[in-house]
Parts: C-alpha cells; structure tokens; sequence
C-alpha cells in the first residue's frame, strides 16, 4: 500500500460520514471497519443479496476510509478491461515473487485475489472510479495521477450510502459475541452515544486493518520494524486480529509485512513518498551510490536501507519527475522535496557525497538510455534520465505500514480454526486477514470474497 496526506476538501467530506441512530442496533451482516476492505464487504453484500441484506458498518474512529485513505499510487490488478497483455496470471506470478516460500494455502489466496483483481477494477470502475492510467503493468490510478486514496474512498462511500448500509463511527468494537454453540451471532461495541451495547448480528466480518500502528504487536509480532514510524492509518492497531484469536481462530504468517520503504519526517509525522519512486526517482546512500531496486520488494529495498550509513536512503529526481503527476506536483507545493539547479547543489543540501551522486546518475542515464539497469534489474518506472533541472531530493526511511499476516482464512472469507474448521458466522478481509498482495486491491477484493460468504451463510446460496 502507498499513503500520502489527506486535502482538506477530503477531510471536510469524510468528517460528514454520519452516524446513524445508535440505540437498539442490528444487522444480518455487521462489518468492522469502514477502510476499503469493509465498505467494499458492505456494498458487495447488498449487491450480492439484491439489497435483501441488512449492512451495518462501525468504524471506531471519527471518519471512514482507514488506511485505503492514505493510499497514494494505485490499485494493482491483472486482466482489467483496461490493461492491454496484462493477465491475472501475470499479476498472480508478480505476487508469488514476494513470497517464494508461501505454502499450498498461501498460493490459493494468492491466485484467487489475483484473479478476482480484473473483475474487481471494472467493479469499481462501473462505480465511478477513475482507473484509466496503467502504468507498470499491473498498476491503475486516476489518469491525472493523483492521491488513489482520496479518489476511492468518496467512490465506496457513496455507493454505501446509495445502498442503505449504515455506518457509525466513533464504535469500538470491544467483543465477539458467541451463542451456545460458538457461532458468531454479534459484537459487543462502545459507542459514541449510549455507550456499551450489544449489537445482533446474523454474520459479522471483520475488517479492521492490520496492527503497523501498534508498536506492542510490531515488536510482538514483526520485531525487525519495531522502533520505525507508522504511516498506516492510527486505526491500525490489531485488536480485531486478537478478538479473533480469542475465539479460537488461527493466525499465520504474522511476521510477514510490507514496509513503507520511503517514509519522510515531515516534522509533523511520517508521510510516504512512494509515489516519488514510482514517477522515476532512483534512491542512493549518503556516499551517493545505488544499493537497491527502487522499485523491487518492499522489505528487500527496506532491509537493505536499513542497511545504509544512518539508516536512511535519499530519493533522487528531476523536473520531469515532477511533472509526470499531479501528487508529485502537490508534494513539491507541500515543501516535502528539497530542490537545486545543479546535481552536486543537490547532493551539498542532502548532505551526500556529490561525487558519488554524479557517478550514480551518469550510470543511470546509460541504464535510461538502454532501457537496462545492470546493477539492480529495475524494469518499471524508467521514467527520467534525471537529466532537467531543477533536480529534487529529500532524506528517508523505512516505517511499518502493511501487514499481511493476520487471521488465517479459506476462499470463502471465514476464519479459521488450526484445524482448518470454519468459526460459524465470522468472515475475514483486508489486513485483518492472513492474505499477501498489494495494500488497497487486498482490501477490495477481500472484503467482496468476505461479503460474499457472510451473505451465502444468511440467505443460502
């Protein structure tokens, strides 16, 4: 997943999220979470039943959107309508690359989100989405090439809204309520009015996100991240994941993340500048030289930053850089980018060796020119020669973001126990599940598989 700062235009419509009447609340499917695992589940399952289902959405911070918010680059896919020689199978084996150990089970989920993928963009797209812009394949995002996140979320609520799901927010679901036969049959939730009460459900679907922002679960569970900074929604805390784990479901591959590989300090917070990379920059170290594909594995280019003097890598670049997106052109207006008329002007701002910096960039230009990276095999995003003034900069470092370990599941969306029998009534998508992929396209596509379930075990199939 990529994440950038919110507009306020953006803010102002997701603060207007609001909250239904919160005394003597119930639904056939509850949904917790409304980032873009949950309010896809909701559509999907009001789509899915032709509107028999009853959604109901709590969301425990003020405003929806979660982490799918903060997305800054695209939703990844194969076999879209608008991706030309671009398959499901060629995304599934792009996938399969981030985890060449993944088991049987592991391999299943991968190939089915892979597939689900195509179909799920024009989904969206027959929403209002704007996923015109292919890029690197498997990447589609607004064609202007602007914040992902704050084009979606409006797109999902809407729909929602025109639906009839019902969202509250402020709801911190506390519980999973069990009957006597350990089925799911509702949540136990403090809410923002009347306080603690228990909410009927005939299904319930957790979809909370993941636990980057717990640094107790990041040093518990993926301990090679803990101490960075988060860029991931402060809603991404875990508790779903263990209320899940309390009823006996399985937990997997817990120590499987995703790192925001270039996160910045603004002063005022992490923010990520992934979409720098994906608009041609190279990432060199303070002696101004390469370690990295920059656009490779999330934790191998994480690692190897790690790795660096200090810790951090600095993100190199030009005007046409800047020029190839709208959010490029919003970052350089925001401050985040330090900028020069001269390469080794740059590298004296940055604090780099300028020699170093100007022998990596002439290197890189012969890799431009011959459409062939050498050193690291980079292949996407071979945007600039780095070559047109002004030339931009700035200092960063990994931060945990994505987890894909979380609650093990099957192709239906229910969780699961160590013995592979379903918990009755309790549906899984997005980081709360045990699913590798790519930030928002995980969501989506899980929380349709999820909904789909939870709707089949209601109403029948």
């Amino acid at each position: 997943m990529r994440y950038t700062t919110i507009s306020l235009a953006l803010i102002s419509f997701i603060w207007s999220a609001s909250a239904c009447a919160q005394n003597n609340l119930s639904a056939d499917i509850v949904i917790v979470g409304a980032g873009g695992a949950g309010m896809s589940a909701a559509i999907e399952a009001v789509e899915c039943t032709d509107g028999k289902a009853k959604v109901l959405v709590l969301e425990k911070m003020a405003f929806v959107g979660g982490s799918t918010l903060l997305s800054s680059t695209a939703y990844n896919a194969g076999g879209a309508s608008v991706q030309k020689n671009y398959t499901a199978e060629d995304y599934e084996a792009k996938l399969l690359k981030g985890i060449p150990n993944a088991d049987e089970h592991d391999r299943a989920n991968v190939k089915q989100l892979a597939q689900l993928s195509g179909p799920t963009a024009d989904w969206l797209m027959a929403m209002g989405a704007d996923l015109s812009r292919v890029r690197n394949g498997s990447q589609l995002m607004p064609k202007d090439g602007g914040a992902f996140g704050q084009m979606i979320v409006p797109v999902l609520y809407n729909r929602a809204q025109k639906l009839g799901v019902q969202f509250v927010t402020n709801a911190k679901v506390e519980e999973l309520i069990t009957n006597d036969k350990g089925a799911v049959v509702g949540v136990s939730a403090t809410l923002s009015e009347g306080g603690r009460q228990n909410i009927a459900a005939k299904s319930v679907i957790l979809a909370a996100g993941g636990f980057a922002s717990n640094p107790e679960l990041v040093k518990r569970f993926s301990p090679q991240w803990a101490g960075y900074p988060s860029t991931a929604s402060v809603g991404a805390t875990g508790e779903a994941i263990l209320m899940a784990q309390k009823l006996g479901a399985k937990l997997d591959n817990m120590d499987l993340t995703g790192p925001q590989t270039v996160a910045y300090d603004t002063g005022r917070g992490a923010v990520s500048l992934t979409n720098v990379r994906y608009n041609g920059a190279i990432i060199v170290n303070r002696q101004g030289r390469r370690f990295a594909d920059e656009l490779g594995s999330m934790t191998v280019l994480g690692t190897a930053t790690t790795k660096q003097t200090d810790g951090v890598g600095f993100l190199i670049f030009d005007q046409k850089s800047v020029d190839n997106a709208a959010l490029m052109k919003n970052y350089k207006e925001k401050g985040y980018f330090v900028q020069a008329q001269t390469l080794k002007e740059l590298a004296l701002k940055l604090g780099i060796d300028s020699a170093g910096l100007a022998d990596t960039v002439k290197r890189w230009q012969g890799f431009f020119d011959a459409k062939k990276d050498d050193d690291f095999g980079r292949t996407l995003s071979m945007v600039t020669r780095i070559d047109q003034a002004p030339f931009y900069g700035q200092k960063v470092s990994p931060a945990s973001q994505q987890t894909f370990g979380g609650v093990e599941r099957d192709n239906q969306g229910r969780v699961l126990k160590p013995d592979g029998t379903p918990i009755a009534g309790l549906y899984v998508a997005g980081e709360t599940a045990d699913q590798y992929g790519q930030g928002v396209s995980l969501g989506i596509v899980t929380g349709r598989i999820a909904a789909r379930g939870a709707a089949s075990y209601v109403f029948g199939k």
